[in-house]
């Protein structure tokens, strides 16, 4: 039985939006880039490039307070009124004029009682409809009941934007007390800092040596990415059939993850890697296909996006593909090997190489670049992102933010991706899976949660 929806008032009268609409300067349309060209023609059927964000509210909302955060903080970005066009031979944004409010938000009700599993089947439902493009590429559904409050479960596509930049626009909704009073004066550095803190921004060439020094190297390393083999076929892959399903972990303070790193080393996203690691190496172990010596590639998106005070929605990334150790059973020596194999690779240009590659698919005929980034989506078994979110808990409309969950979308043969996001102190794991791969992401999330103890038990039982 799906959602019950509640649309008894007009879309355009409920939200309020159409003054706000026409009273906004409404700037030219200009064209998309080759890196977001490539993202919006990349969709292909059970596959949609969207990036699916959940923020779960301890107390429920009123229409009025949250078209007032809609009307005021969301529609000023652009992106977020211009749909994907076609005109004069070139792919354009094109301001949307007057946007059909009633296609992008939605209040629904789901049949009670409502937990979290029930949540989760259903962003799983809705991860599996592509967005429509005749209209801009984003849908909110607001929850009404769900726990004490609601959930927002807000879709956007890949090609406005890439996940750093999306979670600037949501805390953008956000405000840092439950006053809502202006924001202070430094919060757009605070999140500017936050957005740029993963950021491996290439260093400045220096003389002629060193540029042909770096040239030959990220030749080589153009080169070896596109003649890197497929992955093994393991359970972890298999035949998309399009049905998601999406699951999340519990919290994890980031406290326990500190204790790991003062022990073993490593930054917070070794020991993520070691963790998923683990997870993965269970799902395979369970059904007899783990081998000591099994390595699987994961597609890790890298954020070169320098420090932007103002928010921009473009894609400002690149990508390595790590070889996870799945086969050491050890969780501590685990991690040793995903410290050094992640060590080797941030010292080579490979991000800048498969930046390189996704800017070049945006040049190809559409057809084209279906088939070449199907053979790329074969280099690896699973997408695995990893985004620091705010420190400090946050407000929208007055309501406090409980959980903010993400999940993230992955290219044509890819059928789990993984989304590692902090908040608040604590950190959670989003799985999203094609029905026709793994079944079941909750036994990915067990596997996760289980490996996760295991770590930190190994590491508080060891003396000194």
């Amino acid at each position: 039985m799906g959602p019950r929806r509640d649309l008894s008032e007009p879309a355009d009268r409920w939200y309020g939006l159409e003054t706000a609409a026409t009273a906004m300067p409404w700037p030219e349309s200009e064209p998309l880039t080759a890196n977001d060209l490539a993202w919006a023609r990349m969709d292909v059927p059970g596959q949609p490039m969207v990036v699916t964000v959940v923020l779960l509210l301890d107390r429920p909302l009123t229409s009025e307070r949250l078209r007032a955060i809609l009307r005021d903080r969301l529609l000023p970005l652009a992106r977020f009124r211009q749909r994907v066009a076609r005109t004069g031979g070139r792919y354009r944004w094109l301001e949307d004029r007057p946007l059909d409010w009633n296609a992008h938000v939605e209040r629904v009700r789901l049949p009670e009682p409502v937990d979290q599993r029930t949540l989760e089947e259903q962003v799983g439902r809705w991860a599996s409809e592509p967005l429509d493009f005749a209209r801009p590429p984003w849908r909110c559904y607001w929850v009404e009941n769900y726990g004490a409050g609601c959930a927002l479960v807000f879709r956007v596509h890949h090609c406005i934007a890439d996940g750093v930049a999306l979670l600037r626009v949501f805390l953008r909704l956000t405000d840092c007390t439950a006053d809502a009073e202006p924001a202070p004066p430094d919060e757009r550095r605070n999140q500017a800092r936050l957005a740029a803190k993963t950021a491996k921004l290439p260093a400045p060439p220096g003389g002629w040596v060193d540029r042909l020094r770096r040239g030959t190297a990220f030749g080589v390393a153009l080169l070896r990415q596109l003649c890197s083999g497929p992955d093994p076929r393991t359970a972890l892959r298999g035949r998309l059939n399009g049905r998601k399903r999406v699951a999340w972990s519990a919290p994890a303070p980031l406290a326990d993850i500190a204790t790991i790193r003062q022990r073993l080393g490593g930054r917070v996203n070794d020991v993520m890697l070691a963790v998923v690691a683990g997870a993965l190496g269970r799902y395979l172990q369970a059904r007899r296909e783990l081998r000591p010596n099994l390595a699987l590639k994961l597609l890790i998106p890298v954020n070169l996006r320098p420090y932007q005070e103002e928010i921009r929605l473009n894609n400002e990334f690149g990508a390595i593909l790590l070889k996870l150790p799945l086969g050491i059973a050890d969780p501590a020596a685990r991690l040793a090997e995903v410290r050094a194999r992640m060590d080797r690779i941030k010292g080579t240009p490979e991000v800048l190489a498969n930046r390189l590659i996704l800017n070049l698919a945006g040049y190809l005929p559409g057809w084209l670049e279906r088939l070449a980034l199907k053979g790329f989506g074969l280099k690896a078994t699973v997408v695995m992102t990893s985004v620091p979110g705010p420190e400090q808990p946050r407000f929208l409309a007055g309501a406090p933010v409980g959980r903010i969950l993400a999940w993230v979308p992955q290219i044509a043969g890819i059928g789990i991706g993984l989304s590692v996001l902090s908040y608040a102190g604590t950190v959670t794991l989003g799985v999203t899976t094609d029905d026709g791969t793994v079944a079941d992401p909750w036994e990915l999330v067990a596997g996760f949660e289980a490996e996760l103890r295991n770590l930190l038990a190994r590491v508080r039982a060891e003396p000194g």
